[in-house]
C-alpha cells in the first residue's frame, strides 16, 4: 500500500481524499436535518417570534426591488441620454450613481443589457448602462447625417 518512505501514492491519495468527501457529505447532511428540526420547533415553540422574523425577512426583500415601472426605467435611461449628449458625462454618471442598485438592474433591463451572473455587482450595472448610453447616442448621430 504505502511506499518504503511512508507516503501513499498518487491512487491511495485520491482514495483517501474521496473517502473523507463522502464522510463530509454525511456529516453536512446529518447537520442539516438536525437544523430543519430545531427550526420547526422553534417556530412551533414561538409562533409570534417566527412570524416577526419571517416579515423582517419579507420587508427585507421588498426594499431590494425596484419600485420603477418600464416607462420609468425608459425615462430615466432618455434623461441620462440628454445630459451626456449634451457634453453633460459627469452629470449623467452622477445621475446614474445616485440610483438604487434595484433601479439600475430595472434600466438595465428595460435597455436590453444582459449579464453573465443574475446578481451583476452595481459597478457592472452602471458600466453597461453608460455602454448602451454611448451606444445610443452614436445612433443617433448616425441618422441624423442620413
Amino acid at each position: 500500500m504505502t511506499t518504503e518512505s511512508g507516503f501513499r501514492n498518487t491512487d491511495e491519495e485520491v482514495l483517501k481524499l474521496l473517502e473523507e468527501c463522502g464522510e463530509l457529505r454525511r456529516t453536512l447532511k446529518t447537520i442539516s436535518s438536525q437544523l430543519a428540526r430545531i427550526e420547526a420547533r422553534v417556530k412551533g415553540a414561538f409562533p409570534q417570534a417566527a412570524k416577526t422574523l419571517n416579515d423582517r425577512r419579507t420587508a427585507n426583500s421588498a426594499l431590494k426591488t425596484s419600485t420603477l415601472s418600464s416607462e420609468q426605467a425608459l425615462g430615466k435611461f432618455d434623461r441620462i441620454v440628454n445630459l451626456a449628449s449634451s457634453g453633460a458625462t459627469s452629470e449623467a454618471e452622477t445621475y446614474l450613481a445616485r440610483q438604487a442598485s434595484a433601479d439600475l438592474f430595472a434600466i438595465a433591463k428595460e435597455v436590453g443589457v444582459t449579464f453573465p451572473s443574475s446578481k451583476p455587482s452595481v459597478r457592472a450595472m452602471r458600466d453597461a448602462i453608460l455602454g448602451k448610453v454611448r451606444e445610443s447616442i452614436l445612433l443617433s448621430r448616425h441618422s441624423r447625417r442620413e
